[in-house]
């Protein structure tokens, strides 16, 4: 069974998706040819999260819990922009390979005619993510001190800063007819980083292209993302050349939440890029980085190594510490 990870929200002053939301949600899904097993449901009532899946139904390993049609999933390829980001393609280069994806975001999270209105409407704004990158600076020292979130996180924004001011500021100026720089602000840029971060689907290489392609660029699976992760998870996320299947890895009893995994990922990097960790000991990934200087001078300092210390000395100098 699932262990049962649940999100403490920090914010509640964050705008939640309306009562009718997740009905339109559901309806377009139905209308983009997403197949539903009458054994599920979304909800929002005993999950470990905003929105997830639970078993109406006993379900055995195998049985499919949905698909995706690839027509319904929000990518840089799906976007009305597509021959637009595919024609500056090279000016939009990044190291996150992120800003296709995330300047369509931007364009259908205003667009007031969005085909993927309903699916977005889940998250009003984008201000209910609760990634550390929006805690404050003293906050994220005080609580996260020696995990190494803070110093991801410091990473993050200077990346986000500079990738909006350099890319994607002078190619919205370019084009003012698709975006103005007051509505597709810094701060929206930042929130649908966390979005894509939190949210997104990244599909694996084929074994044989795996050391001569690059990554595959993010994409947004509408339903799928809705699923909550823990590591010992009864679910998992299939790709054909038609749509996306959730598929049952083992039996799942009436009543339990089907959980997807986003990872073999440990606590600390689920709560840098999910804005979650999960009890112990569920995460049965869990793990702590320790640097070698550290390890250096534990050792030189044990009473039990005082014979070896230059010799220790000698053999940690080879490290790239």
């Amino acid at each position: 069974m699932a262990t049962e990870a649940k999100r403490a929200k920090r914010r509640e002053a964050s705008p939640e998706a309306s009562p009718e939301a997740l009905s339109s949600f559901l309806g377009w899904c139905s209308e983009q040819g997403l197949e539903l097993s009458g054994k599920v449901c979304v909800s929002r009532e005993g999950t470990a999260a905003d929105y997830g899946l639970l078993a109406q139904e006993d379900l055995e390993a195998g049985e499919v819990l949905f698909s995706v049609p690839r027509t319904a999933l929000l990518s840089q390829h799906t976007s009305p922009l597509a021959p637009l980001l595919e024609k500056e393609q090279a000016s939009l280069e990044s190291q996150s390979g992120w800003v296709p994806l995330l300047l369509s975001l931007l364009h259908e999270s205003t667009a007031s005619n969005s085909h993927w209105a309903p699916y977005l409407s889940l998250w009003p704004n984008f201000t209910n993510l609760d990634h550390p990158m929006f805690w404050s600076s003293e906050e994220r020292k005080r609580l996260l001190q020696g995990t190494g979130v803070p110093e991801a996180v410091d990473r993050d924004l200077a990346s986000i800063q500079k990738e909006h001011s350099s890319i994607v500021l002078p190619f919205m100026k370019v084009h003012p007819d698709l975006f103005s720089p007051k509505a597709h602000s810094l701060e929206l840029y930042k929130r649908l980083v966390a979005f894509v971060m939190a949210y997104s689907f990244q599909e694996p290489l084929d074994e044989e292209e795996e050391d001569e392609e690059e990554p595959n660029p993010p994409v947004m699976v509408p339903l799928a993302d809705l699923l909550n992760h823990v590591a010992n998870h009864n679910a998992n996320l299939e790709y054909s050349s038609e749509c996306l299947k959730m598929v049952a890895t083992r039996p799942i009893r009436k009543g339990q939440e089907v959980f997807n995994t986003y990872g073999q990922m440990a606590n600390w990097q689920l709560l840098h890029m999910y804005g979650f960790a999960e009890p112990y000991p569920g995460n049965t990934n869990d793990a702590a980085d320790i640097q070698m200087l550290t390890l250096l001078k534990a050792a030189l300092q044990g009473q039990s190594f005082s014979g070896r210390a230059p010799y220790l000395a000698l053999l940690f100098e080879q490290v790239d510490l």
